[in-house]
């Protein structure tokens, strides 16, 4: 495990929730221009994403990429250098395959790809997973627009984005949003559990109830 890894774990709930308020996943224009060796690539993955999952969890491995490559998911590297289209979709991939399946998953990635570019539909993806994430831990959102999505600040902890143009968004946009709301909430749930926060939560009416 490393440093990292226990620095997450050792987070209590409060601290978390303010990881959460303040989360901001690399966007595109972010991502290294250099392309990445197969290490560098994995390191920084798992950098991005390390505080959404367990701290032991194994987010992404070599041989992982590479039976990626062969389902024809992910394009092959180039002279074993990964591009930023290479590290957009497998930070999607991260996150998704954990409640879809790697079908689904290619099929979203393909879709989500033609219809608007991996830049547009890996940023869209990444900010939809932060506010829905913050909806969730603290109950509000960092913006009201989403892409082209009007989205609502919400009264308290909800959970799905409130998007007050739902009708004009394309079926695409759509399954890009049902997918990142599902990823944000399997990881609060995850979280729930890791953090303790129903033992927090049953503790304290024991405790009231006992003060009665």
């Amino acid at each position: 495990m490393t440093r990292k890894a226990k620095h997450i774990q050792a987070l209590s709930e409060a601290e978390y929730v303010e990881l959460i308020r303040e989360l901001r996943l690399a966007r595109y224009a972010d991502i290294p221009t250099i392309d990445l060796y197969m290490d560098q690539l994995l390191t920084y993955i798992d950098a991005q994403l390390r505080p959404l999952v367990a701290p032991d969890e194994k987010l992404l491995t070599a041989s992982m990429v590479n039976n990626y490559v062969k389902q024809g998911i992910i394009p092959a590297p180039k002279a074993k250098r990964y591009t930023a289209n290479h590290v957009a979709m497998l930070t999607v991939i991260c996150l998704m395959k954990r409640t879809f399946s790697m079908d689904d998953i290619h099929s979203l990635l393909r879709v989500s790809a033609a219809t608007h570019g991996i830049d547009h539909a890996y940023n869209f993806f990444c900010e939809a997973v932060e506010e829905t994430l913050r909806q969730l831990f603290c109950g509000e959102i960092a913006h009201t627009s989403l892409g082209s999505c009007d989205i609502r600040k919400p009264d308290g902890p909800a959970f799905a984005l409130q998007v007050s143009n739902a009708a004009d968004l394309s079926p695409e946009r759509r399954l890009a949003l049902s997918a990142a709301t599902s990823v944000a909430n399997k990881i609060y749930v995850e979280k729930c559990f890791e953090l303790g926060i129903l033992d927090g939560a049953r503790n304290a009416q024991l405790r009231k109830a006992k003060n009665r």
